[in-house]
């Protein structure tokens, strides 16, 4: 099966050498087929969202390497790095990290910033994506007076915006009642449907318990304790 991401003994150490170091993964090798729904399943503290932050990214192994399409991203320099980030993923983040005393359009499109995309065609993807997630009536609004289900929203409309290729999500349904879950999954699986690659990191069982998560990963202790194509 065809691999958008794959990890070989990938390794990340905190604080290494002092007496507070933390050996947050460890030696992990994995892989993200490409169109499928890919959850990282496991209890705080398991390393879980490292290992996205890492598969995104967002930081840098202490050892091992990381494929993205096929080329090691973890030596890049920092200047290529933002590129693969810009160019590969789209997040979604425990707290959304939208930022407040913005709109919900100025929020959205944050990620397009510097961009030599035209100002027509950004703005008309802004308008399609917030269409899509029924937010458009919120477009003016400042984020701080959504909703939490309609900042979550907002969040995968910013996550969309660079249309990527994956997109990562950390305990998405953290904050969430039943029914705002239920409402992200649907968007989730419509864009899967769309042809995204999907990965979440989750302690969730009403996320890694449905029938079309296709892969899951399950960890303990930075390690790998079973994966699980479904």
């Amino acid at each position: 099966m065809d691999a958008v991401i794959r990890t070989e003994g990938v390794s990340k150490v905190f604080n290494a050498g002092l007496a507070d170091e933390v050996r947050a993964i460890a030696a992990v090798s994995i892989e993200i087929p490409r169109g499928r729904i890919t959850v990282f399943k496991g209890p705080s503290g398991s390393g879980k969202t490292t290992l996205l932050g890492l598969i995104g990214c967002m930081s840098r192994p202490t050892e091992g390497k990381i494929f993205v399409e096929g080329k090691d991203v973890a030596k890049l320099p920092e200047r290529f790095l933002t590129n693969v980030r810009r160019k590969t993923f789209g997040f979604i983040f425990q707290h959304f990290n939208l930022i407040r005393g913005l709109t919900v359009r100025e929020n959205v499109m944050l990620p397009l910033y510097p961009t030599d995309i035209d100002g027509r065609q950004m703005e008309r993807r802004m308008e399609e994506i917030l269409d899509k997630l029924d937010l458009t009536a919120k477009r003016a609004v400042k984020v701080e007076k959504l909703s939490g289900g309609q900042q979550q929203r907002v969040a995968i409309a910013r996550a969309m915006i660079n249309e990527p290729a994956v997109i990562l999500a950390d305990e998405p349904t953290a904050h969430l009642d039943t029914k705002l879950s239920e409402d992200f999954l649907n968007i989730v699986t419509t864009l899967n449907i769309d042809g995204k690659t999907i990965v979440i990191a989750t302690h969730d069982p009403l996320i890694y318990d449905k029938p079309y998560i296709d892969n899951i990963i399950e960890m303990r202790d930075g390690a790998v304790k079973e994966t699980a194509p479904l």
